[in-house]
């Protein structure tokens, strides 16, 4: 390849990359992950095209439900806030006005999972005829013993009693 040529292609090649990048930043194509640290807790998601992409709102901790929960409910605060902090701004360059819009939407938008998990305090006469009957049936695997066996069949047929008047 001749020396102007190769000027050329590397001219073409340099403004190609600018005008992808300058339109991949402009119109947000790209998917881009986000972390933010928010009374203590991290919340992580992405955005593409300038919005939200819900799904991915604190995905970091989706295994664990009391988490999820947590981090949820803080990433609605985290939106309001920062659609709060951005509207009084004055919009100094076209990306606040983006990512205004963007979090101004999701402080609308997002529904956080809200759950309470906690221990049952109550034990009830079905609870503790199911437990019973449980153990009975882990014993009995395995275990040909008829004794064994018969109290499998009293436990799990006094647990099916108290469930069918239930």
């Amino acid at each position: 390849m001749d020396p102007v040529s190769y000027l050329f292609t590397a001219y073409l090649n340099t403004v190609q990359t600018n005008v992808q990048e300058h339109f991949a930043e402009r119109y947000g194509t790209q998917i881009t992950p986000v972390e933010i640290q928010y009374e203590g807790v991290e919340v992580a998601f992405q955005h593409q095209l300038w919005r939200i992409r819900e799904k991915s709102v604190c995905g970091n901790v989706s295994h664990n439900l009391q988490a999820f929960s947590e981090c949820t409910l803080k990433a609605k605060e985290l939106f309001g806030e920062l659609c709060s902090e951005l509207s009084k701004a004055p919009q100094q360059n076209w990306k606040h006005g983006k990512f205004r819009t963007m979090y101004c939407n999701a402080s609308v938008s997002f529904r956080p999972t809200v759950a309470r998990v906690s221990a049952s305090t109550e034990e009830t006469e079905l609870a503790k005829a199911r437990q019973a009957c449980n153990a009975a049936t882990v014993a009995a695997m395995g275990n040909r013993e008829p004794e064994v066996l018969r109290e499998k069949r009293e436990l799990c047929g006094a647990y099916e009693e108290l469930k069918s008047v239930k």
